[in-house]
């Protein structure tokens, strides 16, 4: 991951890192506020105090949505960078290789696109929320010390099933990518020889072949899709 600290996206990084910290903050209020109706609002049965304390926290709860809003467009400015920086280049070198021998290798064009999905979905945002969490905690004990237990709790849950989820993964995602580039090498294959397939009546036969490939993507993808859902609905409870 240090490619994201690069010298180009390392100030789209330090928004997005400034705007994660801000957030974090702001989704604290709801637990103050809660925590202010029962000690304050209950005990004083002070209309005022609740409207001023639901002001607050709906304020807070606009700026959480504002700095989730400016984290998002900053990493997503971060991904197109990366793409004009580098898929130029890379085209260009794919171009020479189909000029001197006919065939190029597009992996790298496809792994830009997906650096460039990364950045611009929501899964990164996690490593931006991760070193905010022992304050997050901390703030949350010093609220209420069962509340911060609790909370602390949870969290190492979320953590021990996060490495959990990337060790079930990961090897279920990295047969997905390389049956899903078996395949598209496949489909070019049949691409470049398509004159001399349908001339010889191979069509058919080529159709099986590529078949018996995108089988292995749409299983190996089935697969993926089959564990995550059921760690996230663990995650869920």
């Amino acid at each position: 991951m240090t490619w994201l600290f690069a010298a180009s996206l390392r100030p789209f990084m330090l928004l997005a890192a400034a705007a994660s910290l801000v957030l974090n903050l702001a989704l604290l209020v709801p637990s103050i506020y809660t925590l202010q109706v029962f000690d304050r609002v209950f005990a004083s049965r002070s209309v005022e105090t609740l409207v001023m304390l639901s002001i607050a926290s709906a304020l807070a709860l606009l700026l959480a949505y504002a700095m989730d809003t400016a984290r998002a467009r900053a990493l997503s400015w971060a991904g197109r960078l990366l793409d004009e920086r580098l898929s130029p280049p890379a085209l260009a070198v794919v171009l020479r290789q189909a000029a001197a021998s006919g065939r190029a290798d597009r992996d790298a064009l496809r792994d830009i696109a997906q650096l460039r999905s990364f950045l611009g979905g929501t899964s990164v945002h996690a490593l931006f929320d991760a070193p905010w969490l022992p304050l997050y905690l901390l703030l949350i004990g010093l609220m209420h010390p069962v509340l911060g237990m609790a909370a602390t709790l949870g969290a190492l849950a979320l953590v021990g099933l996060g490495v959990l989820t990337e060790r079930l993964t990961r090897p279920r995602a990295e047969a997905a990518l390389q049956a899903n580039r078996k395949a598209g090498q496949a489909a070019q294959a049949l691409t470049r020889h398509a004159e001399v397939i349908v001339g010889m009546g191979m069509t058919s036969a080529a159709l099986a072949h590529w078949q018996s490939r995108q089988t292995l993507v749409l299983g190996a993808q089935d697969e993926l899709a089959a564990v995550s859902r059921r760690l996230a609905a663990v995650a869920r409870i």
